[in-house]
């Protein structure tokens, strides 16, 4: 299953599911999703993270921080 490195609005990265974009009818309603962060246990607006900005170590560990499956 590919994974997606995402940033949750207080700056944690960690990784989910594929990050789908999602469309109602002709508009579309943007990259963000609600995700509940592992690493502050909130439900979360995230958005996927710039992977050229984040050091090899910073991907490494946001890998290692799995997401429970999308709420919205």
């Amino acid at each position: 299953m590919e994974r997606t490195v995402v940033r949750c609005a207080e700056g944690h990265l960690f990784s989910t599911a594929t990050f789908p974009l999602q469309n109602l009818g002709q508009d579309r309603l943007g990259p963000g999703r609600l995700i509940r962060c592992p690493v502050c246990t909130r439900l979360r607006h995230s958005v996927p993270a710039d992977l050229d900005k984040l050091s090899g170590a910073e991907i490494e560990l946001a890998m290692r921080r799995p997401a429970a499956e999308f709420l919205a």
